[in-house]
């Protein structure tokens, strides 16, 4: 981003940024911003604006102003009082307890580097990014350890991670037949989550837009497989270090791949619907195709 330019740009908006961030091993980019208001409140932030896993692909100045502008008035002293009352009610009777806490340390609207004792706080951050809410990283925050800071805008539905439906995981897991990809073989379907074989990471808006509820049996097939959730961690992480690193993955420890090699093709694009082409060959793509074509290769065939 060309700060000079979107300075320029938000002449008169009573809009200010200051420094840029790249968040890389979260694959997000932040920038300081100050918004007053007519009335003369002022409020400091810090605002996201490549959010991969929330669907935010701001990528030229002229969209971070037009961004910065279309949230400026939830910084309204009323509107953020406001917001902060209505969320604050709906997480009263949350049976999250520990999360609850984490939220209710956010809602000050300002950098927080002390929650609540928890042996897995980035879990918790975690678990409010994926009901939607906007919560950005501060690293080295007055020389200390990462601030985190919840911004009062309207929530996504369910930004990231895609989540399912009872219903539609029934029919993901029944089209499967019940077969965990890594343990190449049915378990119970109580364990079993739906995943993307084209991760997330590299989608942008239209890619997200492919994904609907209402998919026929074969795109199902086509387009998922199933994993617990300690594999659909671990090939998150894989993912997104593919995402930063351009290696791609491993599984098992073994470097196969029965398209491509170990490092991601320049020729090809690092997101959207023409970067899943990137990811065939790699193991974690699909595990059963990989499973599959190295026992060829063992075989001789």
């Amino acid at each position: 981003m060309d700060k000079s330019k979107v300075l320029r740009l938000l002449k008169e908006s009573n809009i200010g940024i200051g420094n840029f961030h790249d968040h890389g091993k979260a694959s997000e980019c932040y920038v300081e911003v100050t918004f007053t208001q007519d009335d003369g409140f002022s409020w400091e932030t810090i605002v996201p604006y490549v959010n991969r896993r929330a669907g935010l692909f701001i990528e030229t100045e002229e969209e971070l102003v037009a961004y910065l502008k279309s949230i400026k008035p939830f910084f309204q002293k009323e509107a953020m009082e406001e917001w902060r009352t209505k969320e604050r009610k709906s997480w009263e009777n949350s049976k999250a307890d520990i999360t609850k806490e984490f939220f209710f340390a956010l809602l000050t609207f300002k950098p927080v580097t002390d929650f609540p004792p928890n042996d897995n706080p980035a879990r918790r951050i975690q678990d409010i990014k994926d009901a939607g809410y906007t919560v950005a990283t501060i690293h080295h925050y007055n020389g200390r350890k990462s601030a985190r800071i919840l911004l009062p805008i309207p929530k996504a539905s369910e930004m990231g991670y895609e989540t399912f439906s009872p219903q539609f995981k029934a029919r993901v897991i029944r089209l499967l037949n019940g077969i965990n990809a890594y343990e190449s073989k049915a378990t119970t379907p109580k364990g079993l989550i739906p995943d993307h074989k084209f991760s997330e990471i590299r989608w942008d808006k239209d890619t997200k837009a492919e994904n609907p509820m209402d998919m026929s049996d074969d795109e199902v097939i086509q387009k998922f497989q199933l994993l617990d959730n300690q594999r659909n961690q671990q090939k998150r992480e894989v993912c997104r270090n593919c995402f930063q690193t351009g290696k791609r993955g491993i599984i098992y420890g073994i470097p196969f791949f029965y398209e491509g090699g170990e490092n991601w093709d320049d020729n090809i694009p690092a997101v959207g619907k023409i970067a899943e082409k990137g990811c065939i060959g790699c193991a974690w793509y699909d595990i059963e195709r990989w499973r599959s074509e190295l026992i060829k290769r063992l075989n001789g065939k």
